[in-house]
This record gives structure tokens, C-alpha cells and sequence, in this order.
């Protein structure tokens, strides 16, 4: 048995919000005692109050979250200045959290930190990962890649770097009574579970292919020989954080999309989310909102069709806080898209990410993503 409830608030008091948000999730669980809890929270709410509510009620739960751009919940959807609370409660399924730190200067030494944590809690194998990972300064390629090779190659991860409302001045991760940054967080599912995820951005390249000839980093100073920003110029007559390098890799069945944070106006160099390696091909890449909508529920269709006939337990939706920009006002379509899909009756949560975490295929390793909606369908799985 898997029994998963969620609940949420918009008090920007955070004494009151987690109050208001547990209140919900345990009221769903009828009577059921929660062993896990993801959060999900507005940068301006305070960690450290919601963890000590959860263990106070519950002192033996186990908390895993962080801060985000933005949040989601099932019955209301899209949500900003919120917090989200997924409760799991399961006499099959064990969980297990780990943390951690300095995952900007040391990501390889952090995810084995937070592994080696996590599978310490449990002596049952860990069959998922759920992560937050510090959004902000690191190469969250490397904290990724990272956890994949302490989990090992089968497990898969899902989750996203944490976020800050596109302020850029620093994010927040929660691991039980932790309340730190720069940091890897990991609850881990032990048991019989089942898990299909759906990928998909919408986005399609535009234009010809060119050459990253130099770059630092997330940096990228020159391509083909001339300023990062005069590619830009090129196309669309001026700099906009609207349309991603489409970095090309064989691969990768998706597009790998890094977003434009800032444009150096002295220097023409391109400042990204994610790190592009010099000699890199790259193109520029564009989406219509109604692509980036309709990319949002073929995500969820992959996850549907990779659950056949199992019913699915729980939903975890990840989105890119790039995605939310470029949305607008239509961002609550996102949501109201994919549900269709899913349905009213799943228990739903999830957040706008810095990058976000899945694989592409069944089977297969644990990729980052940018400017993607990744869709997690969980069940626990039966004889």
C-alpha cells in the first residue's frame, strides 16, 4: 500500500502555512501516519519553521525539499509565495533521506555523502531518488551524474535544482532539521515500486548549426569566432533569455537547452544557466507558449503510457522556471493541460525549477534537463 496526500498554502506567514498545508495532506490520508515529506517552498517561507512543525507532529517523519520559482498542487495547480506538502505513507515501502554539502566545490564527494546517508536508513535496495539540488553556482550535470554512480546505473532520479524566483541571489535545501544551501538533497523510495516518467520541452531548433568557440563555464564568450551575442543579433536583432541554445548531442533523444540568463553588452559574451563546452555546435532554439502548453501534457502522456494498466499512486511534476517566464499569464494552462491526462483524483506535487531531473527511456540513466517538463507517475507496485 501507497497512500500519498498533498496539501498546500498561500499564507505568506510560514508558521500559518505549514499549519494550513499539513492539515490538508493529513486530512486526505485518513487516519494513515506519514514516513515521508517532500516540500515545496516559496523562497520568502522559512525552512526551518516548517521542518520543526512537521517533526514536532511528527517526530519520526522524514523531510526532503527546498526552495523553488514557483509551485505545484493537486486540485489547484500552478501557485506562486506557496508552500506544498506530499505526504507518503506506505506499509510496503520504506524511505530514507540524505544530504550532502558543499555540492558547488566538491559534487562528486556531496551526492556520495547524500547517498551514502540515505541508503544507511534502509536495508531494504533503494528502486528511486527523488532530488533537490542546489540551483545556483554548480554544474548540476556533474551533482546528476554524481548520484547516478553512487545509486547505481538503475535507479532512476527525478527532481530539479532549487530555485529563487529568477532573483539569482540564492536558493535553500531541507533535510529533516537542516536548513543550509549549496547542498544535495535525496529522499529515497525502498521497495517495490513503480515509476514511468515523460519528458518533453517543445522546443524546436532554429536556424543553422554553429561552432562555441570559446568558452568558460556557463559562460560562452565567442561562436564562430565573433561575440556569443551577435548570434542573437543575427536572428532575432537583439539579445532575448526567450530562446535557449539547443546544444547538439547524439546522445540525447531530447534537445539539450541551455537559457540565456544575461547578455554582456561590453563584451557580447552569453551568460547561461547550465555550462555549454567550447566546441559545442549549437543553434538557436524557439517555442511558441502553445508548444511549450501541448509539450507539458505529451510529457504526461509518456508517463501514462509507460504505467499501462497500473494505477498510479502519486504524481510529480517538475517545469523549468524558464518555462514559467516565457508563459506568462497562460502558465496556469500548463497544469490545467496535463491534468486532463492525469486526472483529478492522483494525489500531485511538484515545482518550477533551476533544471530538472529524469530519464528519457525506461531503463535508462538519469539525465538534467532545461526549459523541460518532466512528469514522474509512482505506484507501488503489486505481485
Amino acid at each position: 500500500m501507497l497512500k500519498v496526500a498533498t496539501g498546500w498554502s498561500d499564507d505568506p506567514e510560514s508558521t500559518t502555512a505549514v499549519q494550513e498545508a499539513l492539515d490538508m495532506a493529513v486530512s486526505i490520508l485518513d487516519g494513515h501516519v506519514p514516513k515521508a515529506a517532500l516540500v515545496y517552498a516559496a523562497v520568502d517561507q522559512d525552512l526551518s519553521v516548517i521542518g520543526t512543525t512537521l517533526r514536532t507532529r511528527y517526530p519520526d517523519i522524514l523531510v526532503a525539499g527546498g526552495t523553488t520559482d514557483g509551485e505545484i498542487a493537486g486540485g489547484e495547480g500552478f501557485l506562486e509565495d506557496s508552500l506544498v506538502i506530499m505526504l507518503f505513507a506506505s506499509d510496503s515501502l520504506e524511505f530514507s533521506v540524505g544530504i550532502g554539502r558543499n555540492a558547488i566545490a566538491e559534487p562528486a564527494q556531496s551526492t556520495a555523502d547524500a547517498v551514502a546517508m540515505a541508503r544507511a536508513g534502509s536495508d531494504k535496495d533503494i528502486n528511486l531518488g527523488i532530488a533537490m539540488l542546489e540551483g545556483l553556482g554548480t554544474n548540476i550535470h556533474d551533482l546528476v551524474g554524481g548520484l547516478q554512480n553512487a545509486l547505481g546505473a538503475g535507479v532512476p532520479i527525478v527532481g530539479g535544482a532549487a530555485a529563487d524566483q529568477l532573483r539569482f541571489q540564492g536558493t535553500r535545501q531541507i533535510c529533516n532539521d537542516i536548513v543550509t544551501s549549496d547542498a544535495v538533497v535525496i529522499l529515497t523510495v525502498h521497495g517495490s515500486v513503480k515509476v514511468s516518467v515523460g519528458v518533453a520541452t517543445g522546443y524546436t531548433p532554429l536556424g543553422q548549426p554553429h561552432l562555441v568557440t570559446k568558452a568558460e563555464g556557463a559562460v560562452v564568450h565567442q561562436i564562430d569566432n565573433r561575440p556569443a551575442a551577435e548570434l542573437y543579433a543575427d536572428y532575432l536583432q537583439q539579445p532575448s533569455i526567450f530562446y535557449p541554445l539547443a546544444v547538439q548531442d547524439e546522445t540525447r533523444h531530447s534537445l539539450v537547452l541551455s537559457s540565456p540568463l544575461n547578455f554582456d553588452a561590453e563584451t557580447g559574451a552569453l551568460h547561461l544557466v547550465n555550462p555549454v563546452a567550447q566546441g559545442s555546435v549549437v543553434q538557436l532554439s524557439t517555442a511558441s507558449r502553445q508548444e511549450i502548453i501541448d509539450a507539458a501534457r505529451n510529457a504526461v502522456g509518456q508517463a501514462a503510457a509507460g504505467m499501462k494498466d497500473t494505477p498510479v499512486d502519486a504524481a510529480l511534476l517538475f517545469s523549468c522556471a524558464g518555462r514559467r517566464a516565457t508563459l506568462g499569464t497562460r502558465i496556469r494552462e500548463e497544469y490545467d493541460n496535463v491534468c486532463t491526462i492525469i486526472g483529478q483524483d492522483v494525489p500531485i506535487a511538484g515545482f518550477y525549477c533551476y533544471g530538472e531531473i529524469g530519464p528519457e527511456k525506461a531503463g535508462g540513466p538519469s539525465l538534467t534537463h532545461t526549459n523541460a517538463f518532466v512528469a514522474v507517475f509512482l505506484s507501488a507496485a503489486t505481485a
